[in-house]
């Protein structure tokens, strides 16, 4: 099974404003998943996410789509939806595919979880730590860091694909850190940066034309 994990969503309405609803407005990897016509595939929103609006968001605060975006809780019910999803259908193996902050959940879920064969990031955040001081923004205070659990992010085999023209997340940022990881793992952990690219643009027409033969060949190593 894939499970395509969507981003951040509308977190911010600008600069010191936090959105009082996460929905995305332009569904990131909702627009991706959907290009995927051939694997028993699934999309996962992020808490919060298509709730609120429904009255349904009883739990959900502000927290959990600002500084604590990557909380021990958040990863956790991330899990628990995933536990529900395989559930729910017969698979061979579990490939993780993240967008933006969804690529941060899909690399604590794997320093979590023995189940996954593969993840995949797209514009993947890796460490919000480097990535909140090289923005001068207020860091994530209240959320877990893949860069203190690279140890163990390591073992899981990955493909972290970058925006040449990302200014969100630069990808000499990205690849500073994944030099980091790599050196832990070189058999398991690989890199490239799309041409052409950048943060929001246009990743779904990428992965219609990409995204059998990265997770073909990530599912045979």
């Amino acid at each position: 099974m894939v499970i395509y994990i969507e981003g951040d969503g509308y977190a911010w309405v600008k600069q010191n404003w936090a959105s009082p609803d996460p929905t995305p407005r332009k569904p990131f990897m909702l627009d991706v998943a959907l290009q995927d016509r051939f694997y028993n595939a699934a999309y996962l929103a992020r808490p919060c996410q298509y709730v609120i609006e429904a009255g349904l968001g009883v739990n959900c605060r502000t927290a959990l789509w600002t500084d604590a975006r990557f909380h021990r809780v958040v990863v956790a019910d991330m899990n628990n939806a995933i536990d529900k999803l395989l559930a729910q259908r017969s698979h061979r193996g579990l490939i993780l595919v993240g967008g933006s902050g969804g690529g941060t959940i899909a690399m604590l879920l794997a320093a979590q979880r023995s189940d996954i064969s593969a993840i995949i990031t797209l514009s993947g955040l890796i460490n919000h730590q480097s990535w909140t001081r090289y923005h001068d923004i207020s860091p994530l205070g209240q959320s877990m860091n893949p860069a203190a659990l690279y140890a163990k992010i390591a073992l899981t085999k990955q493909l972290h694909l970058l925006a040449s023209e990302d200014d969100v997340i630069p990808p000499e940022l990205s690849k500073y850190e994944l030099k980091r990881l790599r050196d832990l793992s070189p058999a398991t952990v690989d890199w490239q940066e799309v041409s052409g690219l950048d943060h929001n643009c246009c990743w779904s027409n990428y992965w219609a034309e990409h995204y059998q033969d990265i997770i073909g060949r990530l599912a045979s190593r």
